[in-house]
């Protein structure tokens, strides 16, 4: 599932658990309340591997406290199951977070190899191409559209591949854009933008073509996409 897509719901379920603390107000339910506020700055900073004995330890110092209340028991473990949702579904925002933080540096790290390779520009590997575009199309905006952009020598030339190539990765906003090339076409993904600036990149390519010796003849289709399977032929 969308990482991105969950965390409303998480978000939504530590509200609504902690909205209940106060409104329900069982018995032990201050001492609840309390925890549930100070765990906060623990979920939130203690390091990864401690958060689960963290509320382990939290959800076993309640129910302990909740059988002490023989009376009110039922009413008190329910309290400290609201504190636990509560609990439970802040780790996993946090976790969720941490993870897509995580994910972001090693994309970003990995984008940067698109820049550099023995001080030249370079087009990523398709593997590369399609980790970059499905972390790309996750994170885009509804109202956001991302383009593909197949540009098809009409002579399948290594050479005519090589300068579009060169064409292309001079063409586009390198901190967003992504590049590759497979069976005898090169394949742009520009991000969240409109037709008309699809369309300035597409002049600046066929300007950059055109300043060539011998510019290459060549075939350009773009299709707005949603998901990495709708890049077709970049696929099969």
């Amino acid at each position: 599932m969308n990482k991105v897509k969950i965390l409303p719901f998480l978000i939504s379920l530590a509200l609504l658990s902690g909205a209940a603390l106060l409104y329900f107000r069982w018995p032990l339910y201050e001492q609840a309340v309390a925890a549930a506020f100070l765990s906060v700055p623990f979920i939130l900073l203690l390091p990864r591997k401690w958060l689960p004995a963290f509320l382990f330890l939290v959800l076993i110092a309640a129910l302990g406290r909740a059988v002490q209340e023989p009376a009110d028991a039922l009413t008190s473990i329910g309290a400290y199951f609201l504190l636990s949702v509560f609990q439970f579904s802040l780790w996993a925002v946090s976790e969720q977070l941490k993870s897509l933080e995580e994910e972001t540096i090693r994309l970003e790290e990995q984008r940067q190899s698109l820049l550099q390779k023995h001080g030249e520009l370079r087009a990523l590997e398709l593997q590369e191409f399609v980790e970059q575009a499905l972390w790309m199309l996750k994170t885009s905006k509804r109202k956001e559209r991302t383009w593909l952009m197949e540009v098809t020598p009409f002579v399948d030339c290594p050479a005519q591949i090589s300068e579009l190539e060169r064409a292309a990765l001079l063409s586009i906003v390198r901190q967003r854009d992504l590049v590759t090339s497979r069976n005898g076409a090169v394949y742009v993904l520009i991000k969240g933008t409109g037709e008309d600036s699809v369309q300035a990149l597409v002049k600046r390519l066929e300007q950059i073509m055109d300043a060539t010796s011998e510019p290459a003849r060549y075939e350009i289709k773009k299709t707005a996409i949603t998901t990495v399977g709708e890049m077709g032929s970049l696929l099969s």
